[in-house]
């Protein structure tokens, strides 16, 4: 991910003055409860890149997991942290750690973290980028741990408007749910196996396309369930 003042910039005033993010999606909350329904949740590490405000930190660290979050905006932590330490006063889980920094250099130990979380954060990088932060993710996750992710895919309102980057990536669209964001990369369904393969072995991945009437525009998202390779 691109460290330029600029960037931090972009980010830091989408969520000055956006209110968004104040409860997870459904189907994170799902995934959680299915793999650790039974678990000792404050012995299970979750770390969400691109955490952005918190929804969905705020909703794990409330369940009991350790959460750790890790955001380029200090405008997003401050208003995360601010959150959970308003909101879940008394909570019995493991205090929150959430950082500002780059996706692609995390700042935690090899092997740390029982699950990953992405939601909408990644595509917001070249290709190249996000393999970088993919192979960070890869590395702070134990063999055998979990990753959910959230993509867009090319069916999405906004593909191929813009400023072409590079294939599949662009900025300045204007259009869709990737209007304003800045760079965006759309993922098809066969790249998500060749950018996350190697790293990640998928159990799910669920094409949810949809339309968005109010806005005018139609949403492909690939929900995606990957487990660390190796053992």
């Amino acid at each position: 991910m691109s460290q330029a003042s600029d960037y931090t910039g972009h980010w830091d005033e989408k969520f000055r003055s956006r209110s968004w993010g104040r409860y997870p999606p459904e189907d994170l909350v799902r995934f959680m409860g299915r793999n650790f329904r039974n678990a000792d949740k404050a012995g299970v590490r979750v770390v969400e890149v691109g955490c952005g405000p918190g929804a969905n930190l705020w909703f794990l660290h409330r369940e009991g997991f350790a959460v750790h979050g890790i955001d380029v905006s200090p405008a997003a932590i401050g208003i995360a942290d601010t959150r959970l330490a308003r909101e879940n006063v008394g909570i019995p889980a493991p205090p929150p750690d959430l950082r500002v920094g780059n996706f692609s250099r995390l700042p935690w130990p090899d092997a740390y973290f029982d699950v990953a979380v992405d939601i909408f954060a990644l595509y917001a990088n070249t290709t190249a980028v996000i393999r970088e932060a993919l192979a960070e993710v890869a590395r702070v996750v134990k063999p055998g741990g979990l990753f959910y992710s959230k993509l867009w895919g090319t069916h999405c309102t906004g593909y191929g408007t813009g400023r072409e980057l590079e294939p599949g990536t662009f900025d300045d669209i204007p259009e869709g749910p990737c209007r304003g964001m800045g760079v965006s990369h759309f993922f098809t369904r066969a790249e998500v196996d060749t950018v996350f393969g190697g790293l990640f072995e998928a159990t799910a991945i669920d094409t949810v396309n949809r339309s968005d009437v109010a806005a005018n525009q139609q949403i492909e998202e690939f929900h995606c369930q990957f487990r660390r390779a190796g053992s």
